[in-house]
C-alpha cells in the first residue's frame, strides 16, 4: 500500500526509485515540503514488496510515529525507533539475558542524582584526602551542577565518547591550552568580548595555572560521575535509548556474527529528518551496513538542523557525504511568499516580496505579552469561523514553558486544544489537582496537596471554612508538656509546621471540627471523608490503575466542565493515567503512594526530558520546534518573536566539553576577582559558540514557518532591544516591510 500523498514518478522521485538496494549511501535533500519524505517512503515500501526487509526510522520517536501513518501497510515495513533497533540488538548479543529494562530519560536523572549525591554531600574519598579542591566550577550550585553534569553525559554517549576517553580528551585538552595559551590581548578578542567580561583576559601565569588545576579536578569529578553512572544502569539492567544506542555499537563492532544477524534482518534503511541523527546513531547504521551505508537512504534538510547544541546531532556531517545524493527543489506545500518568509534570515529581502504578495504572511507586534496571546486566540477563531478546521491550525512555539498564556487564551474562547512538545506534564494546574486527590487517598496528613483537595472544585470550600479546619477543635486536649525555652526558633518552627499539618489531617479524617463548619461545607466535607474510606477499602484489592480512575473519577474527571477546557483538561489527566499504568506495568507489586512518589521526582526533573505526544487530532496544536517537524498546516502562527524568547539567549552550562579544547568551564572559582576563566571566554570567540546558536535559532523558525500552506502569522511583544545579546527577528521583518 503506498502512502496517499502521491505526485507522480517525477525527476528526483523517480531516480530514487531507481537506485538499487545495495547501492552505497543515498541522500534524498531539499527544503521543507518538496516531497523528500514522501520519497523516502515510497522507496522503502518499493524495496520491501520485493521481499527485503526494510527499516523505516528516524532519530525522534515522534519522526517515526509520523512515518508510520505516512507508509500505511505497516506490515511491509519495520517502522521502529533506533533505540528500538539498538535494543533489538543487544537482545541479540545476549541471548540468555533478557534483564534489559528500557527507561526514559526522566528516570536516569533520576539515577544520576543518586549517583551523584555523595558529591554533592563531599563524601568522596578524593574530597576528603584533599585529592580533588571542592571548590569546582558549578559546585556553588549543587541542582544546577547536577543538571549540566547529566546533560554532558547524555552528549558524551550520543557522540561515542566513553569514562575513559573523555577523562584522557580532558586532561589532553587542558594540558595543550594552558600549554600554549592564546594570545589574550588580541583586539579582535577584546572587541568581541563584553566589557564586563574582560578582566577574565587579564590573567598572569599563576592565575592560568590555578585555572589549569581547577579544571583538571573538574574532568576528575565529571569522569568519575560518568563512570559511577554507568555502573549503576548496569547493577539496575536499565538502559535509556541513547544508552542502547551506544551499546549496541560496540557490540556490532566486536561481533561479525552479531553484524550478519542484524543485516539479515534488515536489507536496507530509510531514515527521515537524518539531519538530527547524532553521531552514535550514525555509527549504529554504519556499524550494521558498513562504513558506505549500503543499502541505507537518509531524507534530511540541513536548514532543519535544530538539535546541535540539545543533543550535539551531526546528520548534517552524513547528508553532505552521502555516495549518491538526489535534490528536491519543488515546494508542493507552502505559497512562495510563505517559503520567502520562512527563508528570511538567509535572503532578508525576500521579506517584503512575501509581505507585498498579499495577505499569505502577516505580521504583529502587541504592546505586551496578553495583547500578543489575545491576538493569536482572536486570529484563530476568526480562521475557525471561516471553515478552516481546527486540526489545520498550529501555533508553534520555541519553548512550550513560556506557552501557558497562550492556552490559556485559545481555551477562554472555548478553542478544541492539544499540546505536544517537551513540556513538563505536572506543570499544568489539572494535573496537580489530579496528584492532590491521589495523596489524599494515600496520605491525608500531607498538608500541602489537603490542601490544595480543600480548594479543588470537588470541594470547593471558602477561605473561612479552610481556616477553621486548619485550627484546633473547641475542646482540644491541652499539651502534656511545653517545648523547652531553650530549644531554638528552627526546631520550634519545625515542630509548629508538623502540629499544623497532623491537625488539619485529623480534622478532615476525624471530623473534629465539623461543628464549626457551616452546613454546606460540612456537607462537603464528610462527602469527601466517606469518599476516602472507599478508596481506602478499595486500594486493598484494586491494581492502581484502576484504583486510580476511581479516585479520578470522583474528583477531577467528574468536575470537568462540558467545554473546550474539560475536553483538554481531560487529555491531560488521560496521560497520567497512562502514566500510571505504564508504572504498574513494570512495577507490579507496587502501590499508588510508590507512583505518587516517583511522580514528585519525576516532576522536578528537567524540561526537555519531558514530553508530550499528540492526543487530540481534532483539535489546534500547540507545539514546539520539534514536535513539529514533519507535520503541515493550513495556518500557522509563530509567537513570541522577541530576543530572549525567540530566538533564545545564549545561556551555555556551567562547562562545555569539546573533543580538541578538552573542558571549557565558565565559572571562576577560588581567589580571582573575575567572573569567567579565560579559556571559556576565548572558547566564545574562538569557535563563534553564540553566532553558532541564533544561526540554530534562525533555523528554528524557518522549520516552523514552513509548516504553514496559506497563512502564516508571526508575532512578537513589548519594544525591540538593540539586539545585542539576540537578535530582533521580527523587528528585522518590520524593518524590512
Amino acid at each position: 500500500m503506498t502512502p496517499a500523498l502521491d505526485f507522480g514518478l517525477e525527476g528526483p522521485l523517480r531516480a530514487a526509485l531507481e537506485l538499487p538496494r545495495d547501492a552505497p549511501s543515498l541522500a534524498l535533500v531539499g527544503a521543507s515540503g518538496t516531497g523528500k519524505t514522501f520519497a523516502l517512503v515510497r522507496r522503502a515500501l518499493q524495496l520491501a514488496s520485493d521481499g527485503a526487509p526494510v527499516l523505516l526510522t528516524a532519530p525522534s520517536d515522534s519522526g517515526v510515529a509520523r512515518l508510520r501513518a505516512l507508509a500505511g501497510d505497516a506490515s511491509l515495513v519495520a517502522c521502529a525507533p533506533l533505540g528500538r533497533l539498538a535494543f533489538e540488538v543487544l537482545r541479540l548479543s545476549r541471548p540468555g539475558d533478557q534483564a534489559i529494562e528500557e527507561i526514559d530519560e526522566a528516570r536516569a536523572a533520576i539515577l544520576f542524582e543518586s549517583v551523584g549525591a555523595d558529591l554533592f554531600s563531599l563524601e568522596w574519598a578524593e574530597f576528603v584526602s584533599a585529592e580533588i579542591d571542592p571548590e569546582i566550577t558549578g559546585m556553588r550550585a549543587p541542582e544546577r551542577f547536577a543538571d549540566a553534569a547529566f546533560r554532558l553525559i547524555r552528549k558524551l554517549r550520543s557522540s561515542l565518547v566513553s569514562p575513559e576517553e573523555f577523562k584522557r580528551l580532558g586532561l589532553s585538552g587542558a594540558t595543550e591550552f594552558y600549554a600554549h595559551p592564546p594570545h589574550f590581548s588580541n583586539p579582535d578578542l577584546l572587541m568581541a568580548t563584553s566589557e564586563r567580561y574582560r578582566d577574565s583576559l587579564r590573567v598572569t601565569p599563576a592565575e592560568l595555572e590555578r585555572q589549569r588545576l581547577a579544571e583538571i579536578d573538574l574532568v576528575r569529578v565529571l569522569a568519575h560521575l560518568y563512570d559511577a553512572y554507568l555502573t549503576s544502569l548496569v547493577d539496575h539492567g536499565w538502559m535509556t535509548a541513547i544508552d542502547a544506542v551506544y551499546e549496541a555499537t560496540h557490540a556490532l563492532r566486536a561481533d561479525e556474527a552479531l553484524r550478519g544477524e542484524v543485516r539479515s534482518r534488515y536489507a536496507a534503511a530509510a531514515v527521515d529528518d537524518a539531519q538530527d541523527l547524532t553521531r552514535a546513531q550514525i555509527a549504529l547504521l554504519e556499524a550494521i551496513f558498513g562504513a558506505e551505508l549500503r543499502g541505507v537512504t537518509l531524507a534530511g534538510d540541513e536548514m532543519q538542523a535544530t538539535r546541535g547544541f540539545a543533543i550535539g546531532a551531526a546528520g548534517s556531517t552524513a547528508l553532505r557525504g552521502a555516495a549518491t545524493t538526489i535534490v528536491f527543489e519543488r515546494d508542493r506545500r507552502s505559497l512562495p511568499e510563505i517559503g520567502r518568509a520562512a527563508r528570511f534570515g538567509h535572503d532578508p529581502a525576500a521579506v517584503r516580496e512575501a509581505l507585498e504578495a498579499g495577505d499569505a504572511v502577516a505580521i504583529y507586534r502587541a504592546p505586551d505579552p496578553r495583547e500578543e496571546e489575545r491576538y493569536v486566540a482572536d486570529e484563530v477563531v476568526r480562521l475557525l469561523a471561516t471553515g478552516v478546521p481546527a486540526a489545520r491550525i498550529a501555533v508553534v512555539v520555541r519553548n512550550l514553558r513560556c506557552a501557558h498564556g497562550f492556552f490559556d487564551a485559545l481555551l477562554a474562547r472555548d478553542v478544541p486544544l492539544d499540546v505536544a512538545g517537551a513540556i513538563n506534564p505536572f506543570d499544568f494546574p489539572i494535573v496537580g489537582d489530579a496528584l492532590a486527590a491521589l495523596w489524599a487517598a494515600v496520605d491525608p496528613f500531607r498538608h500541602d496537596y489537603l490542601l490544595r483537595n480543600l480548594q479543588c472544585p470537588w470541594l470547593r470550600l471558602s477561605d473561612a471554612s479552610i481556616a477553621a479546619l486548619c485550627a484546633d477543635p473547641p475542646d482540644a486536649q491541652p499539651l502534656l508538656f511545653e517545648l523547652p525555652e531553650e530549644i531554638d526558633d528552627e526546631a520550634r518552627a519545625a515542630r509548629s509546621g508538623s502540629e499544623r499539618a497532623l491537625r488539619l489531617g485529623r480534622n478532615v479524617t476525624g471530623g473534629d471540627v465539623d461543628a464549626s463548619l457551616d452546613p454546606e461545607a460540612r456537607e462537603r466535607v464528610v462527602a469527601f471523608r466517606q469518599a476516602r474510606e472507599r478508596w481506602e477499602t478499595a486500594a486493598r484489592s484494586l491494581p492502581i490503575g484502576a484504583l486510580a480512575r476511581l479516585i479520578l473519577d470522583e474528583t477531577a474527571l467528574g468536575c470537568l466542565p462540558p467545554n473546550a477546557r474539560g475536553r483538554f483538561e481531560r487529555s491531560l489527566i488521560d496521560r497520567l493515567l497512562a502514566a500510571i499504568d505504564a508504572f504498574e506495568v513494570r512495577e507490579p507489586l507496587a502501590s499508588l503512594d510508590d507512583f505518587l512518589a516517583y511522580a514528585a521526582k519525576v516532576a522536578a526533573a528537567e524540561t526537555d526530558l519531558l514530553a508530550l505526544e499528540p492526543g487530540d487530532p481534532d483539535a489546534v496544536r500547540v507545539l514546539d520546534v520539534e514536535a513539529a517537524k514533519g507535520y503541515e498546516f493550513e495556518a500557522v502562527f509563530v509567537p513570541g518573536l522577541r530576543a530572549g524568547a525567540w530566538p533564545r539567549y545564549y545561556s551555555p552550562d556551567a562547562f562545555l566539553f569539546m573533543p580538541s579544547a578538552g573542558m571549557i568551564a565558565k565559572d571562576n572559582v577560588g581567589e580571582s576577582s573575575a567572573a569567567r576563566t579565560a579559556k571559556f571566554t576565548y572558547a566564545l570567540y574562538r569557535y563563534k559558540l553564540k553566532e553558532k546558536y541564533h544561526a540554530e535559532e534562525r533555523r528554528a523558525f524557518y522549520c516552523a514557518a514552513s509548516r504553514a500552506r496559506r497563512r502564516l502569522f508571526l508575532s512578537a511583544s513589548g519594544t525591540p532591544t538593540k539586539g545585542v545579546g539576540a537578535p530582533e527577528m521580527l523587528a528585522e521583518f518590520e524593518r524590512q516591510a
